[in-house]
């Protein structure tokens, strides 16, 4: 009897150890990648440099460096864009609404109605209109990941996405994120189908923290306009 209850336990166990060696490592269903990372990458950046429009979100995870702690925005390729962030100030969080149309930002932050600002002054805090330029939006940030290796297939939002980890250069996402001051380490999550980028993360170095970026609604027809 000792040795069938033995030769049960050792059953168990073995299972157990089939499924570790099986499992995803929590990574929410994703498969062992069989695809081209530097590939998959160059693919996204043609295909996020061809949209003329994109809706976005920005959040950050635990203790950040930056200013910008949130947001919520659609933006036009020539710049415009509607939309809330939040900002740290004096160590609090503030919300404020954002329009940004032709070389003006419009804030409120609820504290008596809207405030016009130029461009230049306000993307001392956040510029949107990065998102989408050429020279210093996300297209560019893409052709510039260093070290990009396939990691797993994924689904975000719905949609099976290819995850691609690499290192994110300083001079490209602190065009489109104030305040970074060191490449980080990160991936990035494009969309199976068309090749859209719909999700990066970045990692700041000594557990400060990361800045998660969400791409959804691409080539929207938004109509923006200057607040009244």
């Amino acid at each position: 009897m000792s040795r069938r209850i033995f030769a049960f336990v050792s059953f168990l166990l073995l299972l157990g150890t089939v499924g570790a060696c099986d499992g995803d490592g929590g990574s929410g269903g994703s498969e062992r990648p069989d695809f081209d990372g530097a590939q998959v990458i160059q693919r996204a950046a043609q295909a996020m440099g061809d949209l003329k429009s994109v809706a976005f979100t920005v959040t950050t995870q635990d203790e950040t460096p930056i200013m910008v702690k949130g947001g919520d925005l659609k933006l036009l390729r020539n710049g415009d864009a509607e939309g809330t962030l939040t900002i740290e100030q004096s160590g609090h969080a503030v919300e404020m609404k954002v329009v940004s149309v032709g070389e003006s930002v419009y804030l409120d932050a609820g504290t008596g109605g809207w405030r016009r600002a130029p461009k230049a002054l306000a993307a001392t805090m956040y510029d949107p209109s990065a998102v989408l330029d050429p020279e210093r939006g996300i297209s560019s940030l893409l052709a510039s990941l260093q070290a990009p290796k396939a990691e797993a297939v994924e689904e975000v939002g719905g949609k099976e996405t290819y995850r691609v980890g690499a290192t994110l250069p300083q001079d490209r996402i602190g065009g489109l994120i104030p305040g970074i001051d060191a490449d980080l380490r990160g991936q990035v999550w494009v969309n199976k189908d068309d090749g859209r980028l719909v999700k990066v993360r970045g990692a700041f170095p000594e557990g400060r923290g990361a800045v998660v970026i969400e791409f959804t609604e691409f080539d929207a027809a938004y109509e923006i306009s200057a607040p009244r």
